[in-house]
């Protein structure tokens, strides 16, 4: 009797054991994975020539092939968090806050005392997507150094979505200048 009362025992906490083990296994079987998009290292290794002002590139249209050059600036936010894009602007036509004398702006990189016609003309936006078209779920800043200020050179094209008030670039290729 002695015996069997630890082998009950026994048996009711192993089962208790399965049981518990189950329930974890199946809410880590719910929680969402958070996945890392991993950027294809050839975005940032190609070697670009120079390209066309962001006003010539303006001219294009959807699906058009591009290299064109620019500055990361724009707004007060140029890159969006969490997403593979970025602004724009052409430094020859627009200047950014840091070169203003005596300008307390808080993102050098903006370029609010221009006018409103003048930056929808002279900035557009990057983005990387996926082969759905659908743009990469993860931030640009910092990566391969690319952060505000910098002048970089972007291979790609038109983006479907892009239109006359806002021009998207889908990118293959970023090349720090």
């Amino acid at each position: 009797m002695k015996y069997l009362s630890i082998l009950s025992i026994a048996i009711f906490l192993f089962a208790s054991c399965t049981e518990e083990q189950k329930v974890q296994s199946t809410a880590a079987n719910l929680t969402p994975a958070k996945q890392e998009v991993t950027l294809d290292p050839q975005v940032f290794n190609q070697k670009l020539d120079q390209g066309i002002s962001i006003s010539e590139a303006r001219k294009l249209k959807a699906g058009d092939e591009v290299l064109i050059s620019g500055k990361i600036i724009g707004a007060h936010s140029v890159f969006v968090e969490n997403r593979a894009s970025f602004i724009i602007g052409d430094h020859n036509i627009l200047t950014s806050c840091d070169l203003h004398e005596g300008d307390n702006c808080q993102a050098p990189w903006d370029v609010c005392c221009e006018e409103s016609k003048d930056i929808a003309a002279n900035t557009l936006s990057i983005q990387l997507v996926d082969d759905s078209g659908m743009i990469l779920k993860t931030g640009l800043k910092g990566k391969n150094g690319l952060k505000e200020l910098s002048l970089v050179t972007i291979k790609g094209s038109v983006s479907p979505q892009s239109s006359e008030a806002a021009m998207i670039i889908n990118a293959t290729a970023i090349q720090l200048d």
